[in-house]
């Protein structure tokens, strides 16, 4: 039968569209919702035009993502060709769409018939009976024929079935965030990838910090795990998100960092994967986690980095929460500042020693309003990682970056901004100069001054405190709430926490 209720992000997923879009249409009365969930009927009404195999956006947003988050290679012989498993279940999802509807049909046909003839049996009259049969059997050749074509839903149906069978997705109680799991991702993994910041350790089956409980649904385990639970435990449905993945949409019960204060301290050993010399401004450092020992952190945090010579600094972390294992910081080049010099010396596999995360410059997630980034320089590190962060999460209905450069420096990751402009249609970039003709302060303003709805708007900016002053007094000066206002101090040279 056709499904009744879906949940939103799978109806966002079913026609194309970003969750947002959906909200708005929730709370302008388009979509009706129950108990979070909306009427599949309705979102056909919204959507009757939905090119339901044109999955052209999910498929440029996928590619970010992927780019953005390290994915385990399998062997060729472990998976199976993914376009014809594809293929293949969308055709079987078809056909079963088309047979529910048959069968839906038939079944209402036969149950009418069956309260005609009742209703012409009880006459008494033979004319009247005759008349009523030749009616009845009529009616029922045209009900028979209308079974055949297909009406507008069943692509939403073979649609719907494709996806549940290609990603299952998970609810986490209490926050009520959802994700999808694709492949053969643990739901830890998957969640991860996700945006969410949900509670782990070690990541390998050890430690049981990533223990939840399934409320509902099933889930397979897909890995050995030396953590004992309770019998106890065991009677009530608790596994480890690091060994099971989902085989149907399920619903945990699980624990998720909500602030900054939920992320413990941790001194971690990381090993360099490359130094990037971008330009003579800037150094991109790529360093990697033990797999054993990944980094927590929320995205728009800092942290201490220390080489194997001692020298450290404090750095804004580049990279998104979604790939723990895979790290990026932009390092600048300070005349005077020696770190700067000993992480360019720096070769592939050199140690260096992690002590954090910190710092409160993080994403509201409960906030409706759509989001506005500025960055000065090299603050569009820990901008980055806000940015992709709210990518994985799929919350904001639009987003906004202004990159301003100070004489001497580059939009040194320029090209990658212009990718996310080009391909997501929410996302839209502004690289601004800042020079003879026009100083970081003007600059700000004009960016103020062109924003009309600057108001339904959260704030992220990173740059030189003196800059954040000034930015925070000009955004308060056009009413935006203090709430709505997150600043950074780009960490150039302040001493180690």
């Amino acid at each position: 039968m056709l499904p009744s209720l879906i949940t939103l992000s799978r109806a966002a997923r079913l026609v194309g569209v970003k969750r947002g879009t959906l909200q708005k249409q929730i709370q302008r009365g388009e979509l009706r919702t129950f108990e979070g969930e909306l009427l599949l009927a309705d979102l056909l009404h919204a959507y009757p035009q939905t090119e339901i195999e044109d999955t052209t956006m999910l498929e440029r947003v996928g590619s970010i993502k992927e780019q953005a988050v390290n994915k385990i290679i399998r062997a060729d012989e472990e998976q199976p060709d993914v376009d014809t498993l594809s293929a293949r279940i969308y055709s079987l999802g078809r056909e079963l769409a088309r047979e529910r509807q048959a069968a839906r049909r038939s079944g209402t046909i036969i149950d009418e018939l069956k309260d005609r003839i009742n209703e012409v049996s009880a006459d008494a009259d033979e004319k009247t009976r005759a008349a009523a049969f030749s009616t009845l059997r009529e009616s029922f050749f045209r009900s028979l024929e209308a079974i055949e074509p297909a009406d507008n839903s069943t692509g939403f149906i073979a649609r719907e079935a494709f996806l549940r069978v290609m990603a299952a997705q998970v609810r986490i109680l209490p926050s009520g965030h959802e994700f999808f799991i694709e492949g053969s991702d643990s739901i830890l993994e998957a969640g991860l990838r996700g945006g969410l910041a949900l509670n782990y350790g070690c990541s390998n089956g050890n430690c049981g910090l990533c223990k939840c409980k399934v409320l509902s649904g099933e889930v397979k385990k897909i890995s050995t795990h030396d953590y004992a639970f309770s019998e106890t435990e065991k009677a009530l449905g608790y596994i480890l998100a690091c060994a099971n993945t989902a085989v149907t949409d399920v619903v945990l019960e699980a624990d998720e960092a909500n602030s900054s204060s939920d992320i413990p301290l941790q001194q971690i050993e990381v090993k360099v994967r490359k130094v990037e010399p971008v330009n003579d401004r800037v150094l991109i450092l790529h360093a990697r986690t033990p797999r054993t020992r990944r980094l927590r952190f929320l995205a728009g945090q800092y942290l201490a980095l220390q080489t194997d010579s001692g020298a450290a600094q404090n750095c804004s972390i580049a990279s998104c929460p979604c790939d723990d294992m895979n790290l990026q910081f932009h390092i600048p080049v300070v005349s005077g500042n020696p770190f700067s010099g000993k992480v360019a010396a720096l070769r592939p596999n050199s140690n260096l020693t992690l002590h954090g995360p910190r710092g409160n410059f993080i994403l509201d997630e409960d906030s409706p309003r759509s989001l506005a980034f500025v960055a000065v320089n090299t603050g569009f590190g820990p901008v980055k990682s806000l940015i992709e962060h709210a990518m994985a999460l799929d919350i904001a209905e639009q987003l906004r970056l202004y990159w301003i450069t100070t004489p001497g420096n580059s939009h040194y990751l320029g090209n990658l901004c212009r990718s996310w402009d080009d391909a997501l249609d929410n996302f839209h970039y502004r690289a601004l100069k800042a020079g003879d003709n026009a100083t970081v302060e003007s600059l700000l303003a004009t960016i103020i001054g062109e924003l009309d709805d600057i108001t339904s708007l959260d704030f992220y900016a990173c740059m030189p405190a003196p800059l954040l002053d000034i930015l925070q007094a000009k955004l308060l000066a056009r009413e935006v709430l203090p709430g709505q206002i997150r600043l950074e101090q780009l960490r150039e040279n302040l001493p180690v926490d």
